[in-house]
Parts: C-alpha cells; sequence; structure tokens
C-alpha cells in the first residue's frame, strides 16, 4: 500500500491511512456504486457515524497512536492494553515499545523515458508491505451498511495511491474493541479541524491536501491544517466536516460535486495531569 501525504514524494510513504483519506475513498466508492452518499456524507457531518484514522495490527493486537503528552518516554504508537495504561496516567508501567516489524517500507524501482530523446532514467516508489495476518484497521463508532458497502468495493478496487499499479488491496474484517477510557481531557483518534482552538491542550498539526477524484475530473485539493491523531482537548472537541467548496467557489463546477474534508473527531477520554 502506497499512502501519499503533503511534502512527500514517491521516495517516502506514510505509515497509516488517515480519517480524511479513508472518508473520500467511502464517499468515492459509494458514487461508483450508486449509492447514498449524501446519506453518508450527512450522518458523519451530524456526527451520527464516526470513525477513527487506520492503525496497525497484528493477530488480534491493535496499535493506537500514543497522546502528544509532554512525556520523557516518546513512542509513535502502542498496543491497546498500554495505551489503556497512558490515557489512564499509568505512563510508569509503560516500557519501550515493540519495533513493529510485521509493516516496513520497501522501495520498488521503475524507470522513466524521456519522450524526446528516449533517454531513461530510475526511480524509486515507496510502499507498506505487511507480514501475514497484519494491516491496517479504524474503529466505527456508529452502524453504518454504506461503509460495508463500500469496503467490499474497495477491497478489490483498492485504496491509497498506486491503485492501477495493483497497491492498496486487502481483505475486508470485523472485530469489537473496547477502550477502557476516563479523565478530565480527550485524545482523538482521527484527524480533527478544531472548531475550539482554546480546547487544544497538546496537539501536532498537520498539513493535509492531496486529489480530488471526481467522474468529471482530477484535480488538486487546496491545504487544510488539522490536528493529528493523538492530539488532546480540554473539551469535547467534535471537529468539522470542511466544506472547500464555499472557499474555493471553482470547485463544485470543476468536480461536479461539493467537495469535502472530513475533520470530524474520535474522542476518547484520557487523564493529564500537567496540563498546559
Amino acid at each position: 500500500m502506497r499512502v501519499g501525504e503533503a511534502g512527500l514524494g514517491l521516495e517516502r510513504t506514510g505509515e497509516i491511512l488517515r480519517s480524511d483519506t479513508l472518508f473520500g475513498a467511502i464517499a468515492n466508492a459509494l458514487s461508483r456504486l450508486n449509492e447514498d452518499v449524501e446519506e453518508f456524507v450527512s450522518r458523519v457531518r451530524n456526527g451520527e457515524l464516526r470513525f477513527s484514522s487506520c492503525f496497525p495490527f497484528k493477530n488480534g493486537t491493535y496499535y493506537l497512536p500514543a497522546p502528544h503528552l509532554p512525556l520523557e518516554k516518546k513512542w509513535r504508537f502502542l498496543p491497546l492494553d498500554d495505551f489503556e495504561k497512558v490515557i489512564s496516567g499509568n505512563v510508569s508501567e509503560v516500557g519501550d515499545n515493540d519495533k513493529m516489524d510485521f509493516m516496513k517500507k520497501v522501495e520498488i524501482p521503475k524507470v522513466v523515458l524521456d519522450r524526446t530523446t528516449s533517454n531513461s532514467g530510475i526511480y524509486y516508489l515507496t510502499a507498506l508491505k505487511f507480514k501475514e495476518n497484519s494491516g491496517l484497521y479504524f474503529l466505527v463508532d456508529g452502524r453504518d451498511g454504506l461503509i460495508e458497502i463500500a469496503l467490499k468495493y474497495l477491497q478489490d478496487e483498492g485504496i491509497g495511491g498506486k491503485r492501477t499499479w495493483g497497491l492498496g488491496k486487502f481483505e475486508v474484517g470485523d472485530d469489537e474493541i473496547k477502550i477502557r477510557e476516563d479523565g478530565n481531557c480527550y485524545v482523538t483518534l482521527s484527524l480533527t479541524y478544531p472548531r475550539d482552538l482554546e480546547s487544544v491542550v497538546y496537539w501536532k498539526p498537520l498539513v493535509r491536501s492531496g486529489w480530488i477524484n471526481s467522474r468529471k475530473a482530477t484535480l488538486r485539493k487546496p491545504k487544510v491544517i488539522m490536528a493529528s491523531e493523538g492530539s488532546v482537548f480540554r473539551r469535547a472537541e467534535e471537529g468539522e466536516l470542511v466544506n472547500l467548496s464555499i472557499a474555493y467557489t471553482d470547485l463544485p463546477p470543476l468536480a461536479g460535486h461539493e467537495v469535502w474534508v472530513n475533520g470530524k473527531s474520535f474522542l476518547i477520554r484520557t487523564v493529564v495531569t500537567d496540563e498546559a
């Protein structure tokens, strides 16, 4: 699988599939299947349907993004048990994390030919490869048959970048995960477009862009700054489904529809003892 991100060329790739990309992939799949995209968008916008970004798993061990807390120990991802310890304030009980060697980045050599001189050049495409019984998963809050329909389509179509090269295909499965949560703040497991910046306690901003793939055209998506997964909020920040068509009025006629970016949060309670 390949995950492009702003600022990364073909020689680098992201490690997770973020919630805005997942939202766009599901909406595009529903459109191609002539399903009710507006119903899906409406349910996400109203908070009736929430989903996280896609995180790694292996053999039933689910990893979650470490909260952006001012700690001496630094982790990228934590197994669910350790994640629960951190959000409960029991950080000292969490040791060094495993190396997550079930997912690795691979370089795929490619050749390009100059149209004028026919001179050849080599370049490398970086993608993610997973070992058996591992992959990515996401959390869903709210039952919705449309997501299941879209995933069945996407498992053959692929998700992420370079799908025409055969990347991004997967098998769909489901499981039930319960997260023990309690605390005075909230950590998000999805990209979040904060509506109340005063609610932000600790965060890592991310510039998001990408492409708009519609039936009429493929367009560059305007940049939006989001709070990354693991960002901590003082209050229950819902985030926002951003309608880019309002600020960029030329997009709807070119794309043939309104353009939305998913910045809705997926919140879990967390303890913050040293709040800024």
